[in-house]
């Protein structure tokens, strides 16, 4: 019962109608990562995953969507070749940044980092094969994780769909992505990254602005 009960709390979460400011982002991860809800409302191609109805996914290919709230876009890229193969990556914390943390349950795993720029966050969670990346303000924060975690531990992914797209050479392309997935690299600017990745008109994506609110 505790279980369904917590899928209502998240659904209410993530669609603005209680107020998440005051939970600190370890119990937002626990209690997200370990609920056993098995809800989708979004497919796309070898994958589907539950959206939270304040976000709507506007760009899509095989590997990558921009998903849109009313503030900021989320980039996310998930690893069809990587979870077909079962290739794990190792996550490192990094003590350096605001936020810094591993994250796992069963045999999923991943890691939440959190950087400050300026008085906005940089948010990049790595989990279940995939990965979201998405700039906000400070006020947004707990928010933008949760909506995050919940879309990541929601993705199902469609074996037999995966398996024809990959007999078909149609992810021939996957060997030239940029390996988001190791967080150890330095630097490594996704939202720049995604730019080559893609499609449609990039002067309506611009991942270095904050939209200002009003």
């Amino acid at each position: 019962m505790k279980k369904y009960l917590f899928i209502v709390m998240v659904l209410l979460l993530t669609s603005g109608c209680v107020s998440i400011n005051d939970a600190s982002i370890d119990t937002l991860a626990s209690e997200t990562l370990n609920s056993k809800y098995r809800l989708y409302n979004h497919i796309n191609s070898g994958y589907k995953y539950y959206l939270p109805r304040t976000l709507n996914s506007t760009v899509t290919d095989e590997y990558n969507e921009i998903i849109k709230s009313k503030y900021y876009d989320y980039y996310l890229y998930v690893d069809l070749v990587a979870y077909h193969n079962k290739k794990m990556s190792l996550y490192v914390e990094n003590n350096d940044i605001f936020y810094s943390k591993r994250i796992e349950n069963g045999d999923k795993s991943g890691i939440i980092d959190i950087k400050s720029i300026d008085s906005d966050y940089l948010v990049r969670i790595i989990y279940n094969y995939a990965k979201i990346e998405v700039k906000c303000s400070s006020k947004d924060l707990n928010e933008v994780v949760t909506n995050s975690l919940v879309i990541l531990s929601s993705i199902t992914y469609i074996d037999d769909v995966i398996a024809s797209n990959l007999n078909k050479n149609e992810f021939a392309s996957a060997e030239e992505q940029v390996n988001i997935f190791d967080n150890t690299t330095v630097d490594t600017n996704y939202l720049d990254e995604v730019d080559d990745t893609y499609t449609g008109n990039e002067d309506d994506y611009d991942p270095d602005v904050i939209k200002e609110r009003g």
